[in-house]
């Protein structure tokens, strides 16, 4: 392993633990103030739009590591995906924003969001989102790979990972979990590839910032919000997008498309407490108190 993937590394992980000893308990304060305090699936009141620190952590990672990419030799293909990773992130994150700090929540649902705009003609900040994250998607699909076939499947990924996590953030650290394992599909998929830019790398922030954050998700004290299942689904397809092949590529978004209409007729909760390795794997993690 040579000098400048060291130095990324120690970059992607110390940052973001840094960043959290220092900040974490000023974000939560700041949430606080601004009101964002949102009812769980127990009706208790928790903090929510925690993906900011998870964001925050990550990102300032990712500028530091930009950086040592900038004045090292050899390394624009790593600084363009890199500058892509923040730029197209930093993006999903400001939509998923918007939408936590909207007081607009009867909405749910591709169904209920779409009939908002047939029926009365108003867009909600869940389209808005939407709106704004396929945009993000395909720009930057189009700047990763040109107007070609992979870069439709690539902003198909980018777009509807986000949604994906969304769908799960309904009990503490389930979408942190599902993060998990979208990412370890990246990597089996060939983020370690030989030939390649070691893409994978851009990734290694995003894992640190969720892993300090996840204790407190599973105790059921903060939530991610749409803020972190945007973030994080982004990094997800994003690197989905820069790993796999264009045919597992394509696999994973008919696999994201079944999950998108299974969503709308099928609670996933009950599916999950209803397969017991699915229970014990979705229970795992979490203290007695918020099972």
């Amino acid at each position: 392993m040579d000098a400048k993937l060291m130095a990324l590394l120690f970059l992607g992980v110390v940052v973001p633990a840094v960043g959290h000893r220092l900040l974490f308990a000023a974000c939560l304060r700041m949430l606080n103030r601004k009101g964002m305090i949102r009812k769980n699936f127990r009706d208790e009141d928790v903090i929510t739009g925690g993906g900011v620190a998870v964001f925050c952590y990550a990102a300032a990672a990712q500028a530091a590591m930009l950086l040592v990419c900038l004045f090292a030799a050899e390394a624009s293909a790593m600084l363009r995906v890199g500058v892509l990773f923040l730029a197209g992130s930093a993006s999903m994150a400001f939509w998923g924003w918007l939408d936590d700090c909207s007081p607009d929540k009867a909405v749910k649902g591709f169904r209920g969001h779409f009939g908002a705009l047939w029926k009365e003609r108003r867009m909600t900040s869940g389209m808005w989102k939407a709106w704004g994250g396929g945009s993000t998607a395909l720009l930057v699909s189009l700047a990763l790979y040109g107007e070609t076939l992979s870069a439709l499947a690539a902003a198909g990924l980018l777009a509807l990972s986000p949604n994906v996590l969304n769908m799960f953030d309904l009990r503490p650290a389930r979408a942190l979990k599902v993060f998990a394992l979208l990412a370890a599909v990246a990597v089996a998929g060939g983020a370690f590839a030989s030939g390649k830019a070691p893409c994978w790398v851009w990734m290694v922030p995003v894992a640190a910032a969720a892993a300090l954050v996840f204790r407190h998700d599973a105790a059921g004290r903060l939530m991610l919000g749409d803020t972190g299942a945007n973030y994080l689904g982004f990094a997800a397809g994003f690197s989905l997008a820069t790993n796999l092949s264009f045919a597992v590529q394509i696999a994973m978004l008919l696999v994201f498309a079944i999950l998108h209409l299974l969503a709308e007729f099928v609670s996933f909760s009950r599916v999950i407490q209803s397969v017991g390795w699915l229970n014990r794997l979705d229970q795992w993690g979490r203290p007695a108190e918020t099972k």
